[in-house]
C-alpha cells in the first residue's frame, strides 16, 4: 500500500554492457541486471534507485568495476558493488538545448560522454569532471567519440572532426579541425565510429531502409575513407579487441582489421529474427540490446536465447481497459489530430505476466494497415475478450486473448465511414461494452458518429447536425445504460435509446456545450468523462471540470435545466472553482467513489467523492511519478493500483480503495505478520462498502477506528491517540453504519 513501481518495457532494449561479472541492459525508463552465473535478473528504476528516466547509452570502467548509465537529460548515474551514484553535473549545467548523453566511452583512465552540445571528460576515481570540450562553434550535437594515439575524434550528424588531447586548448572549438577523409554530408547522417587496428570506422545511415554502409579510415595519411558498400540496415559499430562488429537488422558480423570476415550470425541460420542495437562480445558469445526482443545472449554456435523480466512488451502506451483482473493497453498514440502510424498493438497484463498483440503476431492483421491503436475495452461478462479501436483501414477489432483477432470491421463491412473524402482510414477513439455485452462505437469524422454492435449487426445513429464530421474524444456509459461522448469543438452529447438499442425511433440526444443555457461546460472541448455511483457525470476540459448531477433527468429537461455545475469552494475569502482552468486528461472513480484526475502538466489529483477536498496531490517534485503530463488513468479496483500513462512511460501506484466485497469472500490483511522493521501501512482489503472498521486487542478492547474507501481501510499500526501498538495479535471487526459487527481478520504486530 502506497507504493510505486515503473513498468518497464521489456523488449525494446537500448544499450548493453558488463561490468566484467554482471550484464546490465539499458530500456526507455529502466535498467536490467543480470547475473549469468546465477540467472538471476533484477531492474533498477527510478522508483528503486536510478536518479532518473529516460535512459540514453551505458558505459563501463572496468579497472573500478563502474556502469554508466546515461539519461537523455544530460543526467549520470555510476553504479559499482550494488550502489548508485548520481553524477548530476550535466543535468545541471547551464547549457542551453540538448544535454543528451549519446555515447560513452572508456579511454586512458577516464570516461568521455558525448552530448546534444559536446564532450564530457571524468574522472572515475571520484566521479568529477575533468574537462569539457567543444568540437564545434555552434555547440553541435556529438553523437561518438574514439581516439587513436594523441587524437580524439568527434562525430556529428554531418562530420568528423578531430583534435589533440595534449593540446591544452582542446577545449576551444577552434582547436578542432574537420577531418577531411570523411566526406562532409548535405543529406543523411553518420550516427557511430569505432576504432580497430588504428583504423577509424564511421557509420553512415541513409533514408533508404537497407542501404547503410561504412567508410574505413586508415590511420596514417590523408587519403580519403573507403566505403565498404555494405547496403546493409546497420544499427550501430562495436568492436572486439582487433575486429571490427557491425550489428545490423537480422545479423552480426565480425571483421579482422584487414576486413576479412571472421564469423556471421544470422537469423537466417538461427531460425529466429533479432534486431540488435548494440552488443558486445564476451566469453565466445554476444551480448545483445536487441530492439524487438530485449536482453538477448548470442553464442557463436547460434543459440540465441532472451533474459526476460516483467514488463510492457513496448514502449508505446496510450490508453487502458481493467475488468475482471485483466488490464489491456493500447499501443497507439496521436499527434495532436494527425496519425502517428505506430503499429505497436495491444497488450495485455494479468496475473503479473504481459502479453502482446500486434500485426506480427495476430494473422488478421499480419500484412494489414493497422496502426494507431487508440481504444481498448474489455467485453465485461467473462473478460475473454476485447474491442479495439484504431484510426487506420481496420478501425474495429474483436480480439480473444486465447485465440487471437477473430474479427476485423472496415467501411466496406460495417457502417463505419471513412475520415474524409478519398481517405482510406476511419477514426475510432473510443468504444465500450455495455452490461448486455453489446458494444458501442465511437466512428469520428463521419456522419452518424455513434454506432452499435448488437449480435453480429451493426446499427448506426443520427445525433443532430452539431455531431457531424467531427473529431471525436472519449466515451462512457452511465448506470442507465445512457451513453455520453465528446465531439470536438461540439461539447458532450448524451444518448437515450430508451432500452430500445436496434430502434431510434424512440431516441433522445442532447448536447452540452459552453453555452449559459445548453450546458455551462468550462469549455466545448472535453477531454475526459466518468460516471460516479451517484451516476452523476464528471466532464474533464481543457479549462476545468463540471459535473451533470442528474443524468437522467437531462434528456427530458427543458433548455438550461440540465446545465452541468461547477464545484466551488472559499480560497482565502474568494470564492473559486476547484482546480480552476486545470487541462483535465481523464477522470477516473475508485471504490470509495473519490475522483483522480489526470493532468496535461500538474500531474495527479485525487479528490472527494463529492469534490469539494483536494485529498492528494502528486507530482515529480513530491513523489516518484515520472511526468507531470499524464495521459491516461485505469484502476484495478480490485487492489486498488492505479495505473497511469505519461509522456515518459508506465508507472503506478497502489491506492487506498477498491471496489468492495459485500460477501466476505477474499478479506486480505497484509503484511502479516507486521515486522518490528516495518512502519507503513497494514491494508484490510476485500470488505464491504463504507464500512466501519474497528481494531481491537483480544481482550475486545478498542485499539483504532476508521471507515473504508469502498472495499479497503487502512491502518497505520498505531492506537487512536498516536502511540504505536505493542506486540500482540489484534483482531479486525467491520459494520455497516455502526451496525452489529463482524470479525473478518487479525494481524500479529511484532515489535
Amino acid at each position: 500500500m502506497d507504493q510505486w513501481r515503473i513498468h518497464v518495457p521489456n523488449r525494446e532494449a537500448i544499450d548493453v554492457t558488463t561490468d566484467g561479472d554482471l550484464v546490465f541492459a539499458a530500456f526507455d525508463n529502466g535498467l536490467l541486471e543480470y547475473d549469468p552465473s546465477a540467472g538471476e535478473t533484477s531492474v533498477w528504476t527510478d522508483v528503486n534507485g536510478l536518479s532518473d528516466v529516460k535512459l540514453s547509452a551505458l558505459g563501463r570502467e572496468l579497472s573500478n568495476k563502474k556502469v554508466f548509465v546515461g539519461y537523455a537529460n544530460g543526467n549520470i548515474d555510476v553504479i559499482a558493488n550494488n550502489t548508485i551514484t548520481n553524477i548530476p553535473a550535466i543535468r545541471l549545467a547551464e547549457i542551453q538545448g540538448n544535454k543528451r548523453i549519446n555515447r560513452i566511452v572508456n579511454f586512458d583512465g577516464d570516461v568521455f560522454f558525448a552530448t546534444g552540445f559536446g564532450i564530457v571528460r571524468i574522472n572515475p576515481s571520484n566521479n568529477e569532471v575533468k574537462d569539457t570540450y567543444y568540437p564545434t562553434p555552434q555547440g553541435d550535437a556529438i553523437l561518438d567519440v574514439a581516439f587513436i594515439g594523441d587524437t580524439i575524434y568527434a562525430l556529428t550528424a554531418d562530420r568528423l572532426l578531430k583534435a589533440s588531447l595534449s593540446n591544452p586548448a582542446v577545449a576551444d572549438p577552434f582547436q578542432w579541425v574537420i577531418d577531411a577523409r570523411l566526406p562532409v554530408l548535405s543529406n543523411n547522417k553518420y550516427t557511430d565510429i569505432e576504432e580497430v587496428g588504428d583504423k577509424i570506422y564511421a557509420l553512415l545511415q541513409l533514408d533508404t531502409y537497407g542501404q547503410d554502409t561504412v567508410y574505413q579510415l586508415n590511420y596514417s595519411g590523408n587519403s580519403a575513407a573507403s566505403d565498404l558498400n555494405f547496403s546493409l540496415q546497420i544499427n550501430s559499430l562495436s568492436s572486439d579487441q582487433d575486429r571490427l562488429i557491425i550489428n545490423s537488422d537480422g545479423a552480426i558480423y565480425r571483421y579482422f582489421s584487414d576486413l576479412t570476415l571472421d564469423l556471421v550470425n544470422s537469423s537466417f541460420f538461427i531460425g529466429k529474427w533479432f534486431e540488435p542495437k548494440h552488443a558486445i562480445y564476451s566469453n565466445s558469445g554476444y551480448w545483445i540490446a536487441d530492439g524487438k526482443n530485449g536482453l538477448q545472449r548470442l553464442t557463436e554456435y547460434n543459440l540465441l536465447t532472451r533474459v526476460d523480466f516483467s514488463g510492457p512488451p513496448k514502449s508505446d502506451l496510450y490508453a487502458m481497459d481493467w475488468k475482471k483482473n485483466t488490464m489491456i493497453v493500447a499501443g497507439g498514440g496521436m499527434s495532436e489530430k494527425l496519425s502517428t502510424f505506430s503499429s505497436s498493438g495491444v497488450y495485455r497484463f494479468k496475473d503479473e505476466a504481459w502479453d502482446l498483440y500486434d500485426r506480427d503476431n495476430m494473422n488478421l492483421w499480419n500484412g494489414a494497415n493497422i496502426w494507431d491503436f487508440l481504444a481498448v475495452s474489455i467485453e465485461p461478462n467473462a473478460a475473454k475478450k476485447a474491442a479495439v479501436g484504431t484510426f487506420s483501414s481496420y478501425p474495429v477489432s474483436i480480439l480473444n486473448f486465447e485465440t487471437g483477432v477473430t474479427d476485423t470491421f472496415t467501411p466496406l463491412n460495417s457502417p463505419m465511414e471513412f475520415s474524409g473524402t478519398g481517405s482510406t482510414k476511419s477514426l475510432v477513439t473510443a468504444l465500450e461494452y455495455d452490461d448486455n455485452g453489446d458494444l458501442w462505437v465511437l466512428n469520428g469524422y463521419s456522419l452518424n458518429p455513434l454506432k452499435l454492435y448488437h449480435e453480429n449487426t451493426w446499427y448506426s445513429f443520427d445525433c443532430g447536425g452539431a455531431a457531424k464530421n467531427q473529431f471525436s474524444g472519449n466515451m462512457v456509459i452511465d448506470y442507465n445504460g445512457h451513453k455520453w461522448f465528446a465531439l470536438d469543438a461540439a461539447g458532450l452529447f448524451g444518448y437515450n435509446h430508451n432500452k430500445t438499442p436496434v430502434s431510434a425511433a424512440d431516441d433522445q440526444v442532447i448536447n452540452l456545450n459552453s453555452g449559459d443555457y445548453s450546458g455551462a461546460l468550462p469549455s466545448n472541448t472535453v477531454t475526459a468523462l466518468a460516471v460516479d455511483f451517484d451516476n452523476e457525470i464528471w466532464i474533464g476540459t481543457d479549462n476545468g471540470f463540471a459535473i451533470l448531477y442528474n443524468s437522467d433527468a437531462a434528456f427530458d429537461a427543458g433548455p438550461g435545466d440540465y446545465n452541468a455545475q461547477r464545484v466551488k469552494i472559499p480560497v482565502d475569502g474568494v470564492v473559486e472553482f476547484m482546480l480552476g482552468t486545470t487541462n483535465i486528461t481523464d477522470i477516473e472513480v475508485d471504490g470509495g467513489n473519490r475522483k483522480w484526475f489526470g493532468t496535461a502538466n500538474s500531474g495527479i489529483i485525487l479528490l472527494s467523492a463529492d469534490g469539494l477536498e483536494v485529498i492528494k496531490q502528486f507530482t515529480t517534485d513530491n513523489s516518484p511519478l515520472i511526468s507531470n503530463n499524464i495521459i491516461d488513468l485505469e484502476i484495478d479496483q480490485s487492489t486498488g493500483e492505479l495505473f497511469i500513462i505519461t509522456d515518459k512511460g508506465l508507472i503506478s501506484y497502489r491506492s487506498d480503495a477498491s471496489y468492495e466485497d459485500p460477501e466476505y469472500s477474499d478479506v486480505k490483511v497484509f503484511p502479516n505478520p507486521v515486522r518490528p522493521e516495518y512502519d507503513g501501512l497494514i491494508t484490510i482489503q476485500g470488505i464491504r462498502y463504507d464500512s466501519d472498521v474497528k481494531v481491537t486487542d483480544v481482550a475486545g478492547n478498542l485499539v483504532y477506528k476508521t471507515t473504508s474507501n469502498g472495499g479497503t481501510a487502512v491502518w497505520n499500526g498505531r492506537t487512536l491517540s498516536g502511540d504505536k501498538v505493542t506486540t500482540g495479535v489484534y483482531l479486525i471487526w467491520t459494520s455497516i453504519n455502526e451496525g452489529k459487527g463482524r470479525q473478518v481478520g487479525k494481524v500479529l504486530v511484532v515489535r
